[in-house]
Formats: structure tokens, C-alpha cells, sequence
């Protein structure tokens, strides 16, 4: 999987963007830039860092962003974390630079980025800061050096001779769906079929829950473009295999999942490690944080503290029924987001009703006495996949604030590993072993993961001195717990003391 490196196409000149920007109405407030014929450094940048006025860096271009936040189809959040920042990287890990994508945001181009900066490291000046609290409190506004690293520029590099490589091979998703069918049709057999007693049907509890787990990698799948590369017929699939098979609504997985591969296990912005008050991976949580995702304060008080204290003991029952918190979360986004089109809301509340439809039909068949034991042991067997997620990111390096210029790939390898396993077991981990590299680029397929990390990530990381994590299954499994014992003995101290600790970091 050689790394070529292509040229990209050119970036819209302003003159372009400004004609764009007359065929659409829509897309004429980024013209009330002020004029600079030189360029934007990152400071000009910098002090446009609030949701009504978003400015973001693009390879070598400017953009006003404010007016697409609304109507981005991946969700606000994402655009709205790097509102002043330089966003190149995380573009380039979604999007094609020849795409519709690349079209859209030509349309905002106001001007050539110069590089030069002397502010760098100071806050956002904006009195709009869409990170200040209610109560006034500064949400990690700081931006990090605009001097990159070497590595910087070589994996930009090496991300766009990659396109070629973005082609899946349908066959891998043939075989899947084939396995899938049968896999479905063993469980409904087992829970139905004439004359079976009650292991068989349990045994139909273990398949169905096992169907669960491989479908909602597809889901994974689908819900990053890594399928067909066209988000339209990605959301098709993901509509099947994650509200239909699952339950579980495909707007509110890429939803918070392109929120968590954007700001990769930052403290107050990455949703999948704020589960206060039930489980904290970090003391730091203990603060009461406010989490930009949730546009809330996660309060840890006498009950969290509580909650939190025994969460080595209790993360792996909460991880055996965390399908039912989603079945939850799905139908709040659904329900009570106001960026979700109508007829898209209409569609996947219908589809999730088919899944509970099935479902209820599929229980009701069974015994009364086994019934409540058919569904728990499913949705724990179904449950692996969620541990799974939690052993890529809860004992990785936390950090605070929002993302920082030019540290894309720092962000990811600090906040992600891989898990070693054999190809025969790549199966049961559904590419999930490959975290690092999927977060890295994550419109690579996933049946490209294995070669992918051993041709081109690893000699890449040992070319710039960069550490690279990949412990055995059982290894990740310890360094949680004892990730989760740490801040759970943590819990039990005195506020003040924690709060010290916090304070140094």
C-alpha cells in the first residue's frame, strides 16, 4: 500500500468562491470579510472562533464557515470545535479532495492563509465564545502553536497519495451479509422452532446478541462513508443495519461519532468518554465539566461520587445493558434535535418501530418465564461491542479543550490503541483492533486496516519518533479496570484534595 503522493486540486480563489456565493444567497455572509489581498494569519483566524462567527484554515485557505454550521449534514459540533483553528486535517480525514465536500467549502474561501502568527497560544478574544458556560467559565479556548511539526506536513502527504487505496472490495460485505442472514435466521430458529426447550432457546439469545455485535460494526462502517464512499447509500445501509437490526438510530451514531473522532478524548468536548455520573475515566471529571456536547454541566455529586467509587465492579454489568441507554439516546436525538430534517426524523422513528416490532414479536413467542432472560442475555452478548469501544479510548491520554492546530495525528495515537489480535480473530473485533489507524484516516475500508497499519502506519511512526500502542485483548481489558479503579479510589477523597490534584494536572 505504497504512499504516492498526488497533487490535489487547487483551492478556489476568492473571486471564484465569490461567484458561487451569488448563484446562492444562502452563501454570502463569508463575503463581509474585510478585504486582505495578503491573506489571514492564524491570528485573524484565531479571533473568529464563536458559532455566529466561524472562521477555520484549510490547507492553504481561509474560510467563513458561520453560515454552513447550520446545515452541515455531519452535525454543528465538529465545525463548531474548530471555529479559529486550523481544521485541514480532520477535513481531509472525511472528505475527498475532489468531492462535493471540497466544492461546498470553496464556496466560503475568503482568502490565502499566510501561516504567520505572533498570538498563537492566546485565547479566543471573541465575546461570543460558543465554549463559555452559563456561569462564565472559559471552555479550553487556547490554541496551540501554529509551528508544525515535521510529521505534519508527511502525513498530509501521505493521506492524499492514499485515494486510490479508499476503493472497497464489495466481496468482504457479500460474505458479511451472507454470515449475517444465516447468523439471523440460527437465533430465530433457536427461539421458535417446534418442540425446543429452554437452552435452545438461550442459545438463540447468544446468536441474536452476536448478530447484534457484528451488524453494528456495518453501522460503524456505513456511518463513516467507508462503505460505498457515497453518504447517501452509506445512510441506506446504516438505516438497515443500525435502526433496523439494531435499534439504534444511524443520525445519532455519526452524530456523536464525528464528534469523538474530531476531538478524540478531550474532556469537555468527545461524548464517548463523558458518562457521568456512572463512570469517569478521569478525575478531572470530578470538577463538574461542562461538556460541550451535551450543552451541560456533568454534576458530580454525593450520587455520582457514589456511582463512581464501585465503577470497576459495575462497568461490566452497565456495558451488558448499554444497548438499552442507546435505544434511549437515539430516540432523545430524534425526538428533540433541530438540525434532523423532518422527513429524515419520520424515516428513522418508522424504521426503529420495525426493529421494536420484530423484536417484541420475536419474544413474544418464547415462554413468559424466559422472556425477561432471552432479552438480558442477548443484549449482553450484544453488549461486547460496547466494551470493545471503551478499550480503545478510557486508558488513553486525556486532554483538555478543544482540538489544537497542526496536532491531528498526536490527537489520535494519544488518544486511541490497537488491539493484537490474529487475522482469524478479525472477525470478532469487526476492525475495531485497527482504532488507531481507522481515527487516523477514517474512510480507509476495513478490510484494508490489517495491511494498511503494518505497510504504512507503523513505518510511518517509527520514521518520526511517534508511539504506536497495540496491546492483546487482555492487556486493554486490565489497563481499563485499573484506568476505572484509579479514579474510583480517587472518588472516595476529599473534594479539596482532588481538587489540588486537578490543578497540577
Amino acid at each position: 500500500m505504497p504512499a504516492v503522493v498526488r497533487s490535489a486540486a487547487k483551492p478556489a480563489k476568492v473571486s471564484d468562491a465569490a461567484a458561487a456565493a451569488t448563484k446562492n444567497p444562502k452563501r454570502t455572509a463569508h463575503m463581509n470579510a474585510p478585504a486582505q489581498p495578503d491573506g489571514y494569519s492564524a491570528d485573524d483566524v484565531a479571533r473568529h472562533c464563536a458559532k455566529d462567527d466561524a472562521w477555520v484554515i484549510v490547507g492553504d485557505g481561509v474560510y467563513d464557515i458561520t453560515e454552513w454550521i447550520p446545515r452541515h449534514p455531519g452535525g454543528s459540533i465538529p465545525l463548531v470545535q474548530y471555529a479559529g483553528r486550523d481544521m485541514t486535517d480532520a477535513f481531509r480525514a472525511y472528505h475527498s479532495p475532489n468531492g462535493k465536500a471540497a466544492k461546498t467549502l470553496n464556496a466560503y474561501r475568503i482568502g490565502d492563509f499566510t501561516g504567520a502568527g505572533s498570538r498563537a497560544g492566546s485565547e479566543c478574544e471573541s465575546p461570543k465564545d460558543h465554549l463559555a458556560t452559563a456561569s462564565g467559565d472559559s471552555v479550553g479556548s487556547v490554541a496551540s502553536s501554529d509551528t508544525a511539526a515535521p510529521h505534519v506536513a508527511a502525513f498530509r502527504a501521505l493521506v492524499a497519495g492514499l485515494e486510490g487505496e479508499f476503493r472497497t472490495d464489495y466481496r468482504h460485505y457479500y460474505k458479511l451479509f451472507a454470515c449475517l442472514a444465516a447468523l439471523f435466521a440460527a437465533s430465530v430458529w433457536c427461539a421458535v422452532g417446534e418442540g425446543h426447550g429452554v437452552w435452545t432457546h438461550m442459545l438463540g439469545a447468544v446468536l441474536l446478541g452476536v448478530f447484534w455485535q457484528q451488524t453494528m460494526f456495518i453501522g460503524h462502517d456505513a456511518g463513516h462513508g467507508a462503505i460505498t464512499h457515497d453518504h447517501a447509500k452509506d445512510f441506506f445501509i446504516g438505516l438497515i443495519v443500525g435502526n433496523l437490526c439494531n435499534g439504534v438510530g444511524i443520525t445519532w451514531w455519526t452524530t456523536t461519532h464525528n464528534v469523538h473522532h474530531c476531538a478524540c478524548n478531550s474532556l469537555e468536548c468527545d461524548p464517548d468518554i463523558q458518562h457521568m455520573p456512572v463512570l469517569s475515566v478521569t478525575p478531572k471529571y470530578f470538577d463538574s465539566v461542562w461538556s460541550l456536547y451535551h450543552q451541560r454541566r456533568m454534576t458530580f455529586d454525593r450520587a455520582a461520587r457514589f456511582l463512581v467509587s464501585v465503577q470497576h465492579y459495575s462497568f461490566y454489568p452497565i456495558m451488558a445493558v448499554a444497548r438499552f441507554n442507546l435505544y434511549a439516546q437515539s430516540l432523545i436525538l430524534l425526538l428533540t434535535s433541530k438540525e434532523i430534517k423532518n422527513k429524515r426524523r419520520a424515516l428513522e422513528i418508522c424504521v426503529m418501530g420495525l426493529y421494536f416490532t420484530w423484536l417484541g414479536a420475536l419474544v413474544s413467542r418464547l415462554p413468559a418465564n424466559e422472556r425477561l432472560g432471552f432479552l438480558l442475555l442477548s443484549h449482553a452478548v450484544g453488549g461486547i461491542i460496547h466494551v470493545q469501544i471503551c478499550l480503545s479510548h478510557f486508558s488513553r491520554k486525556i486532554f483538555d479543550g478543544r482540538p489544537e492546530n497542526n496536532k491531528w495525528v498526536e490527537m489520535q495515537l494519544d488518544g486511541t490503541m490497537d488491539i493484537d489480535c490474529p487475522p482469524w480473530l478479525d472477525w470478532f473485533h469487526g476492525g475495531l483492533q485497527f482504532q488507531t489507524e481507522h481515527h487516523l484516516v477514517p474512510r480507509m475500508p476495513r478490510h484494508k486496516l490489517r495491511r494498511f497499519r503494518e505497510e504504512v502506519v507503523k513505518p510511518f511512526c517509527d520514521e518520526h519518533g511517534l508511539k504506536h500502542d497495540c496491546p492483546s485483548f487482555w492487556e486493554a481489558n486490565v489497563e481499563v479496570w485499573r484506568t476505572l479503579k484509579a479514579s474510583a479510589e480517587a472518588a472516595k477523597l476529599s473534594p479539596a484534595f482532588v481538587h489540588a490534584v486537578n490543578l497540577e494536572g
